[in-house]
């Protein structure tokens, strides 16, 4: 405004003497009002800009709860000696620390970060291009812009004190309880499993153990569900000397256990009803399996998605007291926390159904923008204590009919409301990608990826597959031992021989989730991968492993990564196949006999209706004739030592192809692999197919069918090992690592093997000359691998060479 008047009178002289000497006409020009109307617009967005970004920065102040008091204490009364203790020392540490404050204003997205020595750089460009040419599409609901949400955590203090008070207090926690977590970097769909923080450090689950520790999230094919991958952190640290840890973790076995709730309306004077008042918002109360409403019988979470803020309830995608219950064994969970053997409670996976007006956009992948998510999905827990009962004392009615023993009336009251999502901690933004297959394309048809994504699309709806055999595996480029005793680094090698192999037995596509992130910022086995565009898709995973101790030990092992890669491959990509073949790049399923290809023998066992195919498991021995056995640097002075690096132009098929026995072998680890239907199969373990659609058909749908409802579940019905004879063997080639070849003639680790046609039983005092020494054999090749595949595979890799 002073511009203006600036200009409309002479300096020095006034206003109404201008006017009064008829100079200036009293009556603005049309240009003077247009820039009056200007310069009036601008000032008024910059004062309620101004308005807008300070009631932001007011609501994000974080305050500090309160989670970490009750332990602080528990660090000064311990000795801090033992390494058990120093986890858990820093482990209560870390639930305390305070987040760094952060500016709040309105959210940029950062470009993604490029991988060091990779083509990332080009791949995104075709992934921005790609759907630069897609259209968002119609949706009923609002499509956000890419920068509107970006993913955070809201902590929640938790008094489990209040837990042994009956009926279960209502939690009185308000916002400014909470403590908030941004993730800022977590901003794109294509790289979403390598930015998730699931690491110690980020990880919101030591904060607030009931947010479940995730480590990936997609929508189904048919754009009806959100599936989340996560895994029990408390089993990481369940040593003896780990009792407060597990302690303050408890509310993270809860995650797996229903709970029933029921809508009610919270009226704007904060009264509760069950009415249907539209102007009310919706709450929830903890109820019974008879009040609950139809789809809260058995849920954990609620969903609440954005920006349409319409909420859904969330599903397990199975029930793990019930199949404790099928094992027959006491109890899911522990108080104590020694329950690690019960391997079916590592791996949480639940879902949150999709409403329906998002389902068509999030199928055909078009809420997604230049590889950022414009749909989101806030997840808010129910929070309840675990239950340590029986597996059957809350067992929902369409799985087992029987009384329950644990009652809710008396447990959690007839009126226990459950706090607004505000006043809530919860996960809130987490991104909605695309379905799998259009997320993680085949590298081969990436330059018509609009036509590929439309191909996917309508796969799905017609719920036809893709492949018959799919191999899903979670491997690296080097990695530690358990224990921490030896590091191993012959990823690459191992993977370029085993991939060769795989195409060579039949397999339609190889899925690598690449954990190489867990140990270096800049290994990668993305140049042997991209040597396979049309046969092998990588996940980059570098979620590290919890826990890398033995097994047998008192704070047993939790490789936490591998487990959830495990799921996550088989929900991800085990949908659009027949049948996935579960193993590691050191495991070679040979067919064996008249079969020369895998789809063959499976499609045998089709017609023996057999879901489960086991591949019996050995450590096999590397062969004494393919190395030097000269004394190595490394032996310390130890004369029988030597170096069992794999020799040049040799593959592990061959150096590694002497197992201790003749099949059939009796002498096998409890630690097989297989091939499995994955529609039969709910969850897999590593080495069993642990849960299945008939071990989790309730009672009530048993008797139904006409059948005999018994109690325990036995997996034998549709489950097979391989005739190692006539079908398939498993070579199972570990690498033997130098302070393994001390003394090896005794110890037996390097193989001696039994020439053809004779054994122990028919040559008992048979000897063989090595070194000038006379030794009695110790293994046995599979003829057919040194005959037929160890000729087959080195032309493989001589072709791959060229």
């Amino acid at each position: 405004m002073a511009f203006l008047s600036s200009r409309s009178r002479r300096p020095g002289v006034s206003r109404s003497a201008t006017s009064s000497r008829g100079t200036r006409s009293s009556t603005l020009s049309p240009i003077r009002v247009v820039l009056l109307i200007v310069v009036a617009s601008c000032l008024f967005f910059y004062f309620a800009a101004a308005v807008i970004i300070s009631r932001k920065a007011s609501a994000s102040v974080d305050v500090i709860g309160t989670t970490g008091g009750a332990t602080a204490a528990v660090v000064e009364q311990h000795n801090t000696g033992s390494h058990e203790q120093k986890i858990k020392n820093e482990f209560i540490r870390g639930s305390q620390k305070e987040e760094k404050e952060e500016e709040v204003d309105i959210p940029v997205i950062q470009s993604p970060k490029v991988e060091s020595g990779s083509d990332t750089t080009t791949t995104m460009t075709k992934e921005q291009s790609r759907h630069e040419h897609s259209s968002v599409g119609k949706t009923e609901a609002r499509i956000a812009s890419p920068t509107e949400y970006k993913l955070s955590a809201f902590i929640e203090p938790i008094n489990q004190e209040h837990w042994k008070v009956k009926p279960l207090p209502a939690r009185m926690t308000t916002s400014v309880d909470l403590k908030k977590m941004d993730f800022e970097n977590v901003n794109s769909c294509s790289r979403l499993p390598e930015q998730w923080p699931t690491s110690e450090e980020d990880s919101p689950t030591n904060k607030d153990p009931f947010l479940p520790w995730i480590h990936d999230v997609f929508p189904s094919a048919d754009g009806k569900y959100i599936q989340f991958i996560a895994q029990n952190k408390r089993r990481c640290q369940t040593g003896k000397l780990m009792g407060e840890v597990k302690k303050f973790m408890q509310p993270n076995v809860a995650l797996f256990q229903h709970v029933p709730v029921k809508r009610i309306k919270a009226d704007n004077d904060g009264d509760n009803n069950d009415g249907d008042d539209e102007s009310s918002s919706t709450q929830y109360r903890l109820a019974s399996h008879e009040e609950a409403d139809s789809d809260g019988v058995e849920t954990r979470f609620i969903c609440r998605f954005k920006p349409s803020m319409k909420e859904t309830l969330s599903v397990h995608n199975l029930n793990y007291d019930y199949h404790t219950m099928r094992k027959q064994y006491r109890a899911t969970f522990t108080e104590e926390g020694f329950d690690n053997h019960m391997i079916w409670s590592s791996q949480l996976i639940f879902k949150c159904p999709v409403p329906e007006s998002l389902q068509e956009s999030i199928r055909l992948g078009k809420t997604v923008v230049n590889d950022y998510a414009t749909q989101f999905v806030d997840l808010i827990p129910i929070r309840t204590p675990p239950r340590y009962g029986k597996p059957t004392e809350y067992l929902p009615p369409r799985l087992f009919k029987d009384d329950n023993t644990w009652k809710p009336d008396e447990e959690w009251g007839k009126s226990h409301i459950l706090p607004s999502i505000e006043n809530s901690g919860r996960w809130e933004n987490i991104p909605i990608c695309k379905p799998s297959l259009m997320q993680y394309p085949d590298e081969a048809v990436i330059e018509d990826l609009v036509k590929h994504d439309a191909e996917m699309a309508e796969l799905a709806q017609k719920n036809e597959k893709k492949n018959k055999l799919i191999a899903c595996t979670w491997t690296s480029s080097s990695f530690k031992t358990r224990g921490g005793r030896t590091e191993v680094s012959d990823g690459d090698t191992r993977l370029l021989q085993w991939l060769e192999f795989n195409k060579m037995v039949g397999v339609d596509h190889v899925y690598i989730y690449d954990n190489s992130g867990a140990f270096s910022d800049t290994a990668s086995l993305k140049p042997i991968t991209d040597r396979f565009p049309d046969f092998v898709t990588r996940i980059n995973w570098p979620a590290k492993v919890c826990n890398n101790n033995k097994g047998n030990g008192d704070n047993k092992g939790e490789r936490s990564s591998q487990y959830a890669a495990t799921m996550d491959c088989h929900l991800r990509f085990g949908a659009h196949s027949d049948w996935l073949a579960s193993y590691d790049t050191d495991e070679y399923m040979t067919p064996v006999g008249e079969y020369n290809d895998l789809k063959q023998l499976l499609t045998q066992k089709e017609k023996e209706d057999i879901k489960v195919l086991n591949w019996k498991s050995k450590r096999s021995r590397p062969r004494h004739q393919y190395f030097d056995r000269a004394l190595s640097d490394g032996c310390n002075n130890r004369k029988a030592c030597f170096n069992p690096a794999l020799p040049k132009d040799k593959t592990f098929l061959e150096v590694y192809n002497c197992n201790i026995e003749k099949p059939e072998r009796k002498n096998t680890m409890p630690a097989e692999k297989a091939i499995y239907r994955t529609d039969y199969v709910i969850l897999f373990f590593v080495h069993y197919a642990t849960i299945t659609t008939r071990s989790q058909m309730g009672k009530p749908e048993t008797e139904a069918k006409g059948r005999r409802f018994i109690t325990r579940y036995r997996p034998q019905t549709h489950s097979k090992f391989t005739n190692e004879e006539t079908e398939g063997t498993m070579l199972h080639s570990k690498a033997v690592v130098q302070n393994e070849t001390y003394q090896w003639m005794n110890t037996g680790k390097v193989g001696i093997e039994w020439p053809r046609g004779k054994d122990s039983a028919t040559d008992e005092d048979f000897k063989v000359q090595v070194d000038g020494e006379r030794y009695t054999p110790n293994c046995f090749p599979v003829e057919k691998i040194d005959d037929y595949w160890v000729p087959k595979l080195e032309e493989a890799l001589q072709i791959s060479k060229s």
